[in-house]
């Protein structure tokens, strides 16, 4: 009987121990290897046509550089010195591109113009977009684009050293 107990006690023993390391893989592979779900958020592509941006770029322009901004965004705010320094190269080179900046919606638009203000970065245009429609799934992202809406290409979130060289050669 001895035995058995022995026998059933170390079995119970291994099945713990075998639920405990399954349960640690799954947390490890959740929180250090997340997953999109299918049909998540999407970023918007190169060479892809979102008919929410015909309408941000002014008319009679050719190209913009759509910067989607949150006013609570402190990637947004942290930005703002190359925000300036996009618009100071564009007035200085005279490029045709125009600036604008995207908020999630008409009440962000006041306050952003403000911060922008602040920074001495003063766009183009301020425009409400709904950022699910250009495929923004978080701010900052900068996006170039053509007067049809097609993507020219895409920047997401705090841009450094060569991100940020990147997007001053479109000017």
């Amino acid at each position: 009987m001895d035995t058995q107990k022995s026998k059933l006690d170390t079995a119970a023993n291994i099945a713990i121990i075998l639920v405990c390391i399954i349960a640690a893989g799954i947390l490890i592979r959740n929180n250090f290897f997340p997953q999109r779900p299918a049909g998540g958020p999407q970023e918007a592509a190169k060479g892809e046509t979102l008919a929410e941006l015909r309408g941000v770029v002014p008319a009679g322009a050719n190209t913009a550089l759509v910067m989607a901004l949150s006013p609570t965004c402190h990637f947004c705010n942290d930005s703002m010195p190359f925000y300036k320094q996009l618009v100071d190269k564009r007035n200085q080179s005279g490029s045709p591109v125009k600036l604008i900046a995207a908020v999630p919606s008409p009440q962000a638009k006041d306050e952003e113009a403000q911060h922008l203000a602040t920074a001495g970065a003063t766009m183009d245009g301020i425009q409400p977009v709904d950022y699910r429609a250009i495929k923004v799934s978080g701010t900052p992202t900068v996006i170039l684009v053509d007067r049809q809406g097609k993507v020219l290409s895409v920047w997401v979130g705090k841009l450094e050293g060569k991100g940020e060289q990147e997007v001053l050669k479109t000017l």
